[in-house]
């Protein structure tokens, strides 16, 4: 994490980068549904990531870190699609579209930094929490 910027507005730009990115590959699927044989596991991950997005952002805003799981899980399935289909695209379009598998998998190595950054701040926010509660229950012992 950067920082001179505040975790909560990293986090709402990887939400929103998530959700851009998401939209952008729901569009350019076309090249799997005419060329390849195979069933189109795109519009399910980015719809999957796209609600993911949105948890993230609402979790942000309201700082809330169990908001932070459901994008947690849609990026590593995400993250996994991306790698398996630039594999895919590599054996099955036989050099034509060459440009898309190291673009795939560019996006997979930053999308595994912001999964790496969010969990981290999941698990800081979870250790605050536990740490509130312990107080609180300490306090409530003592009289």
């Amino acid at each position: 994490m950067f920082r001179s910027l505040r975790a909560e507005h990293v986090r709402i730009a990887i939400a929103g980068c998530s959700i851009i990115i998401s939209l952008m590959i729901l569009g350019f699927t076309f090249v799997e549904t005419h060329k390849c044989w195979e069933i189109s596991a795109w519009k399910h991950v980015g719809v999957l990531q796209i609600i993911g997005g949105i948890f993230l952002f609402v979790g942000s805003l309201k700082n809330n870190h169990w908001l932070f799981l459901p994008w947690l899980v849609a990026a590593c399935i995400f993250t996994y699609t991306l790698l398996y289909k630039s594999v895919l695209y590599l054996n099955y379009l036989e050099g034509r579209m060459l440009m898309t598998v190291p673009l795939l998998q560019l996006i997979a190595v930053f999308w595994s930094y912001f999964v790496y950054d969010v969990f981290q701040d999941f698990l800081q926010m979870q250790s605050e929490s536990i740490k509130k509660i312990s107080i609180i229950e300490s306090v409530r012992t003592e009289y």
